[in-house]
């Protein structure tokens, strides 16, 4: 049995929508190309594998954050790929 203390995660679109943009925001940063050097390329340099998963999931709730109680109507693609620009450069 496996045991933790961590704190139950908060939805706030429902566990649904998490696990949707969660998806989305992996398979952009699996998609970015290895010679792009941004965020995610950063991430993987500095932080390797584990940092990837950090920063999917803080992008991810980030995300549902910012769009909570919003009801897509037909522009949640347009918006969480301008979302990921944003998020994907290097300050």
């Amino acid at each position: 049995m496996i045991t933790t203390n961590k704190q139950e995660k908060i939805f706030p679109n429902s566990f649904g929508n998490w696990h949707e943009t969660h998806f989305e925001i992996v398979k952009a940063i699996v998609l970015t190309p290895e010679d792009a050097w941004n965020k995610v390329t950063d991430t993987m340099c500095m932080k390797g594998t584990g940092g990837l998963y950090e920063l999917a999931e803080e992008l991810t709730d980030k995300f549902e954050e910012l769009h909570k109680g919003r009801e897509w109507d037909g522009e949640y693609f347009d918006t969480l790929e301008e979302f990921l620009e944003q998020e994907f450069k290097n300050d």
